[in-house]
């Protein structure tokens, strides 16, 4: 068993993909999500050809891949933000290899192995590469692009292997997002420097070949500090023993005045603060309080309404739209529990729904700063905002009784090859959320203007608060009817 190879590991893999239930629907998705790679892929290909002349047309005179490294910093700190968030390391097939005579260092380098093939290591390949051929083609093809381009490749693979010990240090990720943030701000605010260090060195990759040798470097202390690192933690036992430390969310005592409902609130809170998928979830919810940047910033959306309504609804919407859309899928693990004790069903959807409205007003809060853009994106965005509060929650929970797909709490979603709780249902109901608001701001805008379309949306969300109760009694007896799917489904 010590010729245990990368192949066998595929070929296990590919195993336990096909004995696993509901094969044919995950086969499906996966089928999907290929195709949709594969068409991103094809657009980045055209981009990285077509960049070359784009940087010829719009700053002629200067050098293409000058332009490129000032920009690159910035590619790779949001690289690594992302990989944080959605790239999970290939290790749930490892622990019953622990129990065969198979090497640690076999099975530590074919996890190794099968981390390079991501999405994330392919963008820089497809987009890099046809630009490293055009740039030859019109300006000669010389050692200086070619070393550079392998630059960035060895730093990217470099990152990916970083990824093994940053995902288990939350420390490393506050401490880079913070420098990254402060170094953003400083260039922008007083023109200093400091991430622009970064494209220097590039600048001399590309100038003078033997600079390759530092990312090479970087590459290959990443594997070995990689290896060791994932050697150090191969054993069956680890983390049984006995860990001291502060419990998150033990101290929640101002829920207690709601009773039964508060104990609902404070188990959600302790859920999103000790696992990790749930946190994941909320952290990328809260990216959506920039989504405005995107937009309000740029001229030509100005006199699109339904781009300024719809970043509204993404702004104060996040946490709903990430978080709210995995109720009561979240308590899979321990539904059938929660359904035996002597608790109203209304208790337990109010707190989702409390939960929510509470997201809603916090995203408001700290969407204050829009006001920069002027009152207009303002009232947008508070409009937004009461109709997430009052019709957006109630949507979002109504959704969930048709979410009867399990999740596990501690494992970290996949990008674009994530098919666990993947459900058409939970996806058709985004588009309520999405599109009713715009035909609510539309109709009165038509006929009366920017304002009245505010107001409609403003009304409408009033009429969620109004209607609360009865809603929400509508919502219960879907999930008392689906109650006993929902437990079969989550036994599965």
């Amino acid at each position: 068993m010590n010729s245990y190879t990368l192949v066998d590991s595929i070929q296990l893999a590919k195993k336990k993909f096909f004995r696993a239930p509901q094969w044919e629907f995950k086969l499906g998705v996966k089928i999907l999500l290929g195709l949709l790679i594969l068409y991103f892929l094809v657009l980045f290909l055209l981009f990285g050809m077509g960049l070359f002349h784009f940087i010829e047309k719009k700053l002629p005179g200067t050098d293409p891949i000058l332009v490129l490294n000032q920009g690159l910093v910035y590619y790779f700190g949001t690289d690594l933000l992302i990989r944080y968030f959605f790239q999970a390391t290939p290790v749930t097939d490892v622990k019953p290899l622990l129990t065969q005579p198979i090497r640690k260092s076999t099975v530590v380098k074919g996890v190794l192995l099968r981390s390079i093939p991501t999405i994330f290591n392919a963008l820089p390949l497809v987009v890099l590469l046809p630009f490293c051929i055009v740039f030859s083609i019109n300006k000669g093809a010389n050692i200086s692009i070619w070393s550079w381009f392998a630059g960035i490749i060895f730093l990217s693979i470099g990152v990916n292997f970083l990824i093994f010990m940053i995902n288990k240090s939350k420390k490393f990720l506050l401490f880079f997002a913070f420098f990254f943030g402060i170094g953003i701000g400083l260039e922008k605010l007083i023109k200093l420097p400091l991430l622009s260090f970064f494209g220097k060195g590039l600048d001399a990759l590309y100038q003078e070949g033997y600079w390759l040798g530092i990312p090479l470097l970087f590459l290959l202390w990443s594997v070995h500090t990689a290896y060791q690192f994932l050697k150090r933690q191969l054993y069956l036992d680890k983390g049984l023993g006995m860990k001291r430390g502060k419990l998150l969310g033990e101290n929640l005592n101002l829920f207690d005045r709601w009773e039964e409902m508060g104990v609902f609130i404070k188990n959600d809170i302790r859920l999103i603060l000790r696992n990790i998928r749930p946190r994941q979830v909320v952290l990328a919810g809260g990216l959506f309080l920039f989504y405005g940047v995107l937009f309000f910033s740029q001229d030509q959306y100005k006199e699109i309404p339904a781009i300024h309504i719809l970043s509204g609804l993404f702004i104060t919407g996040g946490f709903m739209l990430t978080f709210g859309q995995y109720v009561p899928a979240w308590e899979s693990e321990y539904y059938n529990f929660l359904m035996c004790q002597n608790i109203p069903y209304k208790k337990y959807i109010k707190s989702k729904l409390y939960l929510i409205q509470f997201s809603v007003v916090l995203s408001t809060l700290l969407s204050l700063p829009y006001l920069i853009y002027g009152i207009d994106i303002m009232l947008n965005i508070l409009a937004t905002a009461l109709f997430n509060f009052g019709l957006g929650g109630m949507i979002t929970l109504f959704s969930g009784a048709f979410n009867t797909t399990p999740l596990k709490l501690n494992v970290k979603a996949k990008a674009f090859e994530n098919t666990q709780n993947f459900s058409f249902t939970q996806l058709l109901f985004v588009l309520p959320k999405l599109l009713l608001p715009l035909v609510v701001f539309y109709i009165p805008y038509y006929f009366y203007g920017y304002h009245a379309g505010i107001m409609g949306l403003v009304l409408t969300g009033l009429g969620g608060i109004l209607f609360q109760n009865y809603l929400l009694n509508r919502i219960v007896k879907m999930y008392q009817f689906r109650k006993h799917q929902t437990l079969s489904a989550f036994n599965k």
